[in-house]
């Protein structure tokens, strides 16, 4: 124990004398966050407006054909009505119509402070079904009672993420090169230390700094973004806090299965962008994974990054417990019984 103890404490105090850690790890991550969250980058978007039919008459598909063929507008057909409200709280809507049998024939349903995007859509029906601007009886508009924090709510668990990923991987990657290059992992070969101490003693020093890390970033995301996180609900903070030791160990285990893996010292900063690049930007870090084409979302959901993402922002932004994100609970821990495998049979001193 006193072996493990000793490893833990070691790694923490490597890290916090290594500037680059510290800077990759906290400092850019929280800048990120403020230039993304103050950026406001989708305030306004040309609406992706969802569709709910009731009628299933002559006259209400031919609606939803005019509305398929404007391009002002982007057509999502929607299962139900608490589906729409959903994709409203997640931002990938910005309203969504429900087409009746009678008056009024359509009912626009929005969110608060989307006047444009509510606006756009109502002259837009105007305009198909052929009425005049004053004339309100076929249209009837709605705000629904949800809560929706905007890109900001959006972009801070994104970063937490991604930061997570970040720490997990480089940090593991360029802290063993230095190791080998230095020859201290050739030395701990000639003690009595096994590969199960160094692992296990490395990856727990690596998680207590990416639990604090995530904390710190939504602590910043609440104190100058003004976001609310886990709407007061401890399961969602405690939900949080799971996804971060989880994704924190996943990427820590790909991380030394990379320094393991590359062919040489050279080649493993180039494997691990290879690796985190494309999560990066095809995880929902920074925008919905909806707006991507559907062929490239298959991709987008085979990702780890992905599940953990989602999880961190289910939990903070509409106070998700453990059971209701199990899906990105259980493909996480699929990838992470991967990785670590990986990481355990492909471990080595040199």
């Amino acid at each position: 124990m006193k072996i493990y103890i000793g490893f833990i404490t070691a790694s923490t105090k490597m890290f916090f004398r290594r500037k680059s850690s510290i800077f990759w790890s906290l400092f850019f991550p929280v800048v990120t966050m403020l230039v993304f969250g103050n950026a406001n980058i989708m305030g306004f978007s040309a609406p992706n407006i969802g569709i709910l039919n009731y009628s299933q008459d002559a006259s209400s598909k031919t609606i939803i054909d005019d509305l398929n063929n404007s391009k002002s507008v982007k057509i999502i057909e929607l299962e139900s009505k608490s589906k729409g409200d959903e994709f409203l709280e997640r931002g990938t809507i910005s309203s969504y119509i429900e087409i009746n049998d009678l008056e009024p024939l359509t009912t626009i349903t929005t969110r608060k402070g989307d006047e444009p995007e509510l606006e756009l859509v109502e002259n837009l029906l105007h305009s198909i079904l052929n009425t005049n601007s004053s004339n309100q009886k076929n249209i009837e508009t709605k705000i629904a009672d949800i809560t929706y924090q905007g890109y900001k709510g959006f972009i801070v668990p994104g970063i937490a993420a991604m930061a997570i990923m970040q720490s997990g991987i480089f940090a593991v990657v360029f802290t063993l090169l230095s190791y080998k290059n230095q020859g201290v992992l050739k030395r701990l070969q000639a003690t009595p230390i096994s590969p199960s101490h160094f692992i296990v003693g490395h990856l727990v020093s690596r998680l207590l700094i990416i639990v604090t890390q995530t904390i710190i970033l939504l602590t910043m995301g609440i104190l100058i973004l003004g976001v609310s996180i886990g709407q007061g609900s401890l399961l969602a903070w405690l939900n949080i806090f799971l996804f971060s030791f989880l994704g924190g160990t996943l990427f820590l285990s790909i991380g030394l299965a990379i320094s393991s893996l590359a062919p040489s010292e050279d080649s493993a900063p180039a494997l691990a962008n290879l690796v985190t690049f494309p999560m990066l930007f095809l995880s929902g870090v920074f925008f919905p994974i909806e707006f991507l084409p559907k062929y490239v979302g298959y991709v987008s959901n085979a990702l780890p990054l992905t599940h953990i993402a989602e999880g961190i922002r289910l939990s903070a932004l509409y106070g998700n417990s453990t059971l209701s994100t199990l899906p990105q609970m259980g493909i996480t821990i699929a990838w992470l019984i991967i990785a670590f495998t990986i990481c355990a049979k492909t471990f080595k001193w040199e």
